[in-house]
């Protein structure tokens, strides 16, 4: 009789080590779909981000800064081969994008 119970009582050992097992197992799996979640919010705020920059019209600012008027148009080439219509782009991209985190509640203008 004490036979049975001893392997009753096994049993039920058995079954509670499985079930750590599967709880185990699936905060694992869980921890897993939470990390990939973040990975994947994350992925398309930049795809969103990528998107929006390729999308900004930016030729205007670029012409701008060496396609003055009153400039030769041997001064107008090196500036576009130097790149200058870039770098002013660039540079005013930079203003804005400083200007606009700015706005953002508990930051003051003007710093």
């Amino acid at each position: 009789m004490g036979a049975f119970f001893t392997a009753i009582l096994a049993k039920i050992v058995s079954l509670a080590k499985w079930f750590g097992l599967l709880a185990v197992a699936v905060f694992l799996g869980a921890w897993d779909l939470l990390r990939d979640l973040v990975c994947w919010v994350f992925e398309q705020c930049l795809t969103a981000a990528d998107a929006a920059i390729a999308g900004a019209n930016l030729d205007g600012v670029a012409c701008w800064g060496c396609g003055g008027g009153g400039l030769p148009a041997e001064i107008v080439n090196m500036c576009g081969l130097l790149g200058v219509g870039d770098a002013v782009a660039v540079i005013v991209g930079a203003i804005l994008i400083r200007l606009v985190l700015q706005l953002i509640p508990f930051t003051r203008l003007g710093s």
